[in-house]
């Protein structure tokens, strides 16, 4: 259970940290950025990146590099995703200092595609080399 608990840790607190930063602090108090990029929806795509690259890398060394891919997918990509939703959600009918939109869904959406993507990549990358060891 130990290992279990070291290994939710880290993913638990970079969704309590996504969950404070979208929604209890104000729109009001977040600083205003040159209008070149869409800043918001790179924070997000960021924080769902960072959110569902931690939870890969975690489950995957909670099951001795060897995860059962439907488990990890869900754990490492549908559930933040899921996480994300459930935020833009609460955003729109529960925190009047906060608004919904659907392309911030869209950033979270892709930043927790990219880290599912570059983890299947890395992956694959380790089982090549793993079977060439093996012969």
């Amino acid at each position: 259970m130990n290992n279990y608990f070291r290994h939710i840790l880290l993913p638990v607190f970079v969704g309590f940290l996504i969950f404070t930063v979208t929604c209890l602090i104000s729109s009001d108090d977040v600083p205003q950025l040159p209008p070149v990029l869409a800043w918001d929806k790179v924070a997000h795509f960021g924080m769902f990146f960072v959110l569902s690259a931690v939870s890969l890398f975690d489950y995957y060394r909670l099951h001795s590099s060897r995860p059962r891919m439907s488990r990890w997918v869900f754990w490492g990509f549908v559930l933040p995703v899921i996480y994300g939703a459930v935020i833009e959600l609460m955003q729109k009918y529960f925190f009047s200092s906060r608004s919904a939109e659907l392309a911030d869904f869209l950033a979270d959406f892709l930043g927790s595609l990219t880290a599912w993507f570059i983890a299947l990549f890395l992956y694959k990358k380790i089982r090549k080399q793993e079977k060439k060891l093996s012969l």
